[in-house]
């Protein structure tokens, strides 16, 4: 989708409130918290380097891979790692 035309669109997640959140529902330019990381290969490395529970994390992009940043850091993820990866949005 075009940037410009994102704008004018309302921010309404396609998941229904039910329904847990994943990492890789969250649109380009929103903002979510890790409640938790599910049974993903590479889970420990992820926390190492600042994605774990309570992490503040932000879309970049939310193309596969998918590009985030935690505490300054920018990390790519494939769309099946961020689908291993519960979050809330903020």
């Amino acid at each position: 989708m075009k940037r410009w035309l994102a704008a004018f669109l309302p921010s309404v997640s396609p998941v229904a409130a039910d329904q847990p959140l994943t990492l890789a529902d969250v649109a380009a330019g929103h903002r979510a918290r890790v409640c938790r990381l599910l049974d993903i290969v590479g889970a420990e490395t992820l926390r190492e380097r600042g994605l774990r529970e309570t992490a503040e994390v932000r879309v970049i992009a939310d193309g596969d891979p998918l590009v985030c940043s935690v505490l300054g850091v920018r990390l790519t993820l494939n769309r099946q790692t961020a689908q291993g990866i519960l979050v809330e949005r903020l």
